[in-house]
């Protein structure tokens, strides 16, 4: 009993564990009875696209004892091996250029458990601004937002009040120009409720939706320093992988307090 419900809470979470492609922390879960020879599905997604410098994270919402090796089981490719992933744990690995093309992982002791990781390197003529969402809720669920721009991105600093992310530019330039921002949904979400430039709202801007992305072009003069943008939702306070530790240990806490107090009432 106190496995299906540990079972059902896990797989509440398991929505927002596979909805964030694209983002700094790509999210893998492995699914709840996964262990099970029988079973057609066992990580989620199977198949991950991912840029250079995004780290995987592998999050175990089953009720036993995982692990991720890269390769296959005739072929371990020596980039990642992450040992005993214990229920509501997580590994997580960045990728780098050296790993660029197909990625092949599977679970050694349960080696019918496989996935692949298709890694692609940054646009071209794009920067990338790292690590965006560190500064709020727990920390571990950040972005890389890639841009196309004459001026670079010093910062990005997300507001969950406000549900805006406000990014400064630096950069000595002569003529306008465009600021071309892929927004990754779990950071900031359409639909937008406006773009500010140096804390005056513009209405000159465009979108277009991509799979798990908004891209957001925004036209910006010689002088501008900061780009603000205001969306429907922004990075969550507490991380899916995160969510689903805790729930795990809360639930976890529960039947160890009901099987003491049955020891104590016989």
């Amino acid at each position: 009993m106190y496995k299906i419900i540990i079972s059902f809470a896990v797989l509440v979470l398991l929505v927002p564990l596979v909805s964030s492609s694209f983002a700094d922390m790509v999210q893998i879960t492995i699914l709840t009875g996964s262990a099970d020879p029988h079973v057609s599905r066992t990580f989620s997604p199977p198949v991950t696209n991912a840029l250079v410098g995004d780290t995987i994270q592998w999050g175990n919402a089953d009720t036993v004892i995982h692990s991720v090796t890269s390769g296959t089981p005739n072929n371990q490719d020596g980039k990642f091996d992450s040992g005993p992933i214990e229920t509501g744990k997580y590994f997580s690995y960045t990728l780098t250029s050296a790993d660029v093309g197909i990625i092949n992982f599977y679970d050694k002791t349960y080696p019918w458990m496989t996935g692949v990781i298709n890694v692609q390197a940054s646009q071209t003529g794009y920067k990338v601004k790292n690590n965006v969402g560190a500064d709020v809720g727990d920390g571990k669920t950040t972005f890389n937002v890639q841009y196309s721009s004459p001026k670079d991105i010093v910062s990005a600093v997300i507001n969950p009040k406000d549900k805006s992310v406000t990014f400064t530019l630096v950069g000595k330039v002569n003529t306008p120009s465009n600021l071309i921002l892929d927004l990754p949904t779990g950071l900031v979400n359409a639909p937008f409720l406006g773009v500010w430039l140096d804390n005056v709202q513009t209405k000159n801007f465009t979108i277009e939706s991509q799979s798990g992305m908004n891209v957001v072009t925004i036209p910006i003069n010689p002088l501008t320093e900061q780009v603000s943008v205001v969306g429907s939702s922004v990075v969550p306070e507490f991380g899916p992988i995160v969510g689903l530790v805790l729930v795990v240990s809360i639930i976890a806490s529960i039947v160890s307090a009901r099987f003491k107090l049955g020891h104590k009432l016989v």
